[in-house]
């Protein structure tokens, strides 16, 4: 039992938490749902036009109903609900609603994070924390659905370590969590493996064993194993994670490229910054959490895309060992209630942060993922027919109604497709071949590409328009 606080310290316990659990994730949210750079990814329309398809057709696709060139052929949605939700915001509100939105998720995910680190460290610790995560969630900060999973992660990560720590079977809700999890973004496969983790934790805590707690874990683990298939795709979205990661023409798409230590990079600063505080303080971790840190630090050595798990998962995980290394005997409550003046504050702040993004409108502009003045110098009539396109303006077009060669759904076309497209855009002889193949009549291309300048050299080819981020050319020739 912890002892009594004294008038002085329970001030300072009022004003951290408020902090670390109100000011902050309010101004985050606030911060980010204003931040025009979470809408620079050419997946973000195309995450959208797949909820406008779900909610105008009231069912999940399988099949593609947007290019030309896989049109009809299998496709796995696994991230459905997001896009519904995504969807949902564009509609409600428009730009400033999908960013709001991005920004709520943020938000929520600093207010779970915050109120965990408190039970085992000092507020400066916990603030420490948290920017070090920020760092890591910077290359993903994108409105996209596996920025919106994150709260999702963070919740179920601070269940399993909290279930630990009690010494009891983690709650049945992370059962139904689980099944909502995994229609919203694949990352559920990361917490069946944390589960499955700490599950073992507990079967070597041979000294804490006890008969119901080991029952209740197992019962758990099986539910979430089995919740993972409710979804529109059953048994055939397990391996959907897998199949994105084995796929060979990953490090042709940014996210999925290692990170370039040759120059700044916040992971390896971050990383340092970890090892020595872990080091000078001493902090232990046992064999379960230390080879998942490690296991984590790997999957973001390999991708970018993964760095957003360490900057979730392992501020987490670290927070008990540090703290019991830097003196603390046991967590301490951090309850949500505060005084009533701090809660009308904060939610003061929240409301005033809410209603400012949505008074505010966002207007999209040109851009590197959106060639809104070039698709718009296109003709009507040449807007339906098949079109030679940069993979980053895919999500664009989809967006706005017209079928692309190819778009950021990798997945879905495949190594070959997608191998074959890099070798096009490099200006490769096998361009001509793909344009007489598919019928091409017009391209809208970056204009670095080289398969600009094949195609300006190319009889019957002209140019319909151009500036500093997209050409617009047409085939007048046979």
């Amino acid at each position: 039992m912890s002892p009594a606080l004294s008038p002085l310290q329970r001030l300072r316990d009022e004003r951290a938490r408020f902090a670390l659990v109100w000011v902050i994730p309010i101004a985050l949210a606030g911060v980010v749902s204003f931040a025009q750079p979470i809408l620079n990814d050419a997946d973000t329309f195309w995450h959208i036009a797949a909820g406008r398809w779900i909610i105008a057709h009231r069912a999940v696709p399988t099949t593609d109903p947007f290019s030309f060139t896989f049109a009809g052929r299998p496709w796995l949605a696994h991230e459905w609900l997001s896009e519904v939700v995504m969807a949902g915001a564009w509609l409600a509100a428009g730009w400033s609603g999908v960013m709001l939105l991005t920004g709520l998720a943020v938000g929520a995910l600093a207010t779970i994070m915050g109120r965990w680190l408190l039970r085992w460290l000092s507020p400066l610790s916990a603030l420490m924390a948290l920017v070090l995560s920020a760092g890591c969630l910077s290359p993903g900060l994108l409105a996209r659905p596996h920025l919106l999973v994150l709260p999702v992660l963070a919740l179920w990560t601070v269940a399993l370590l909290k279930a630990r720590d009690e010494n009891r079977a983690p709650t049945i809700w992370l059962v139904p969590l689980m099944a909502l999890w995994a229609n919203l973004h694949a990352s559920f496969i990361i917490g069946l493996a944390l589960l499955a983790a700490l599950a073992l934790e507990t079967l070597l805590d041979v000294r804490r064993w006890r008969r119901d707690t080991l029952i209740g874990w197992a019962i758990v683990l099986v539910g979430s194993a089995v919740a993972m298939v409710a979804t529109p795709h059953g048994v055939d979205g397990l391996g959907f994670p897998l199949q994105v990661l084995n796929m060979k023409t990953l490090p042709t798409i940014t996210e999925w490229r290692a990170p370039d230590f040759m120059r700044f990079e916040p992971l390896e600063v971050i990383l340092l910054a970890g090892l020595f505080f872990l080091s000078w303080r001493g902090a232990k971790l046992t064999a379960v959490r230390a080879l998942v840190v490690l296991g984590l630090v790997h999957m973001s050595l390999q991708h970018i895309r993964q760095e957003v798990l360490i900057g979730v998962v392992v501020p987490l995980i670290v927070a008990e060992p540090v703290g019991r290394a830097m003196g603390a005997l046991a967590a301490k409550p951090v309850p949500w209630r505060l005084p009533a003046p701090q809660m009308t504050l904060g939610a003061g702040l929240l409301i005033a942060a809410i209603a400012a993004r949505l008074v505010i409108p966002e207007v999209r502009e040109d851009g590197p993922k959106a060639p809104i003045s070039a698709l718009a110098a296109v003709p009507a009539d040449l807007r339906g027919q098949p079109v030679l396109n940069a993979y980053d303006f895919g999500g664009y077009l989809i967006f706005e109604g017209v079928r692309p060669y190819i778009d950021g759904r990798a997945d879905m076309y495949g190594d070959n497709f997608v191998a074959a497209d890099d070798q096009i855009q490099r200006g490769d002889e096998s361009a001509i071949a793909a344009i007489d193949h598919y019928h091409i009549r017009w391209s809208i291309l970056e204009p670095g590409l080289p398969l600009v300048g094949v195609l300006d050299n190319t009889p019957g080819w002209k140019r319909l328009y151009a500036d500093k981020y997209a050409v617009v050319q047409e085939k007048v020739g046979p």
